[in-house]
């Protein structure tokens, strides 16, 4: 067992999970802020070898495991996610307009599970916000950025496209990509219609059109929520076979936790998402099904119940093309990217090696 599962951890987890992490945030801030942290992190943590390395949709990635949305909310620590050893971090959601989220608690520990609830409402600091951190720690940087955005929590529906196209419009030069987050747009399966689908293509085509006139070209992708009906997963993957769209993010946290939570903490937890281990054999459900139906011709990055070099594994057996983890940095540790990159090469090492013996 590791010296933060058996130290670090039992220790953290004697406070709630929100004040921890933000410390935990902060300090990592702190740290990697200057040029010689940084490098100090990435000695520490960071592990490369060139059979990790993969070009997804245009872009050049270092490794293919990626730090999810939610961790970097603001865009204040992607070169810090970076220095751990993630091969790219997802900003945000990143919003229009500022949002606080919802009232605390909001975020919650299920250990036996490895697993957590929240109901976050999107916190982040506002797409200007966000500009002014990017700009301010961009030179130089190794990791790639990905952009998740969304739209303002009491947006108007006819307004619907330009809450999207404002963010993606501004954020366009400082990002490698884009995931379109569209839960905000889905109902619940039962009143999904054809007019649902509409919306989203309609916005989607006002993206596609603007980065028709840049000079740079900027994947789109799309998210998927596990809770979504077969009818509404299809007509994504149409979309994505229809339209410039370039792959899906699949899939994202639920809002079924299922028979995890005991009667006290569903009084707690009640109207919270889960993320965590329980999510893992969904996740790879989703990824192996969205790859077939559209024949393994899109990327795909692969997000929910990572927790292990097992897990990635899977998900990367299952036709995902990168994977992102969220709650394995709560309870495996800031060492955790680096361990599953050291893990997943080390069948290619092992092979070097033979291959200089044999000589």
């Amino acid at each position: 067992m590791s010296f933060y599962k058996s130290f670090v951890r039992p220790i953290l987890f004697l406070f709630p999970i929100e004040r921890v992490h933000n410390f935990m945030l902060a300090a990592l801030r702190v740290v990697g802020d200057t040029i010689v942290g940084e490098w100090l992190l990435g000695k520490i943590y960071t592990f490369r070898h060139p059979s990790l390395e993969r070009e997804v949709f245009g872009v050049r990635f270092r490794n293919p495991i990626g730090a999810a949305a939610g961790l970097d909310r603001d865009a204040r620590l992607y070169r810090q996610f970076g220095a751990l050893g993630f091969g790219f971090v997802e900003i945000g959601s990143i919003t229009p307009k500022p949002q606080q989220g919802n009232i605390r608690p909001r975020l919650f520990r299920v250990p036996g599970k490895r697993a957590l609830i929240h109901h976050m409402g999107e916190p982040n600091c506002g797409i200007e916000r966000a500009i002014e951190h990017i700009r301010r720690r961009a030179h130089g940087r190794k990791v790639v950025v990905g952009a998740n955005i969304a739209p303002n929590e009491h947006f108007l529906q006819e307004n619907t496209t330009k809450e999207y196209l404002r963010t993606f419009r501004n954020l366009y030069q400082y990002v490698e990509y884009f995931t379109v987050n569209v839960n905000a747009l889905m109902p619940q399966s039962d009143h999904y219609t054809e007019e649902h689908r509409a919306t989203i293509e309609t916005m989607l085509e006002a993206l596609f059109d603007f980065r028709r006139g840049q000079n740079d070209y900027r994947p789109i992708l799309l998210k998927i929520s596990p809770d979504w009906s077969t009818r509404q997963i299809d007509d994504m993957v149409g979309i994505l076979i229809d339209t410039p769209l370039d792959g899906l993010v699949v899939s994202d946290s639920s809002a079924t936790p299922g028979n995890i939570l005991t009667p006290k903490q569903q009084s707690r937890m009640s109207g919270g998402v889960l993320s965590g281990a329980p999510l893992l054999e969904r996740t790879i459900e989703l990824v192996r099904y969205v790859c077939s139906k559209m024949d393994y011709s899109y990327p795909v990055i692969g997000v929910g119940g990572v927790m292990s070099t097992q897990d990635a594994q899977r998900l990367l057996d299952a036709g995902a093309s990168l994977v992102q983890c969220f709650s394995a940095m709560v309870y495996e540790g800031p060492a955790f990217p680096g361990r599953v990159c050291r893990q997943l090469a080390a069948p290619a090492i092992a092979q070097e090696r033979a291959q200089k013996r044999a000589k």
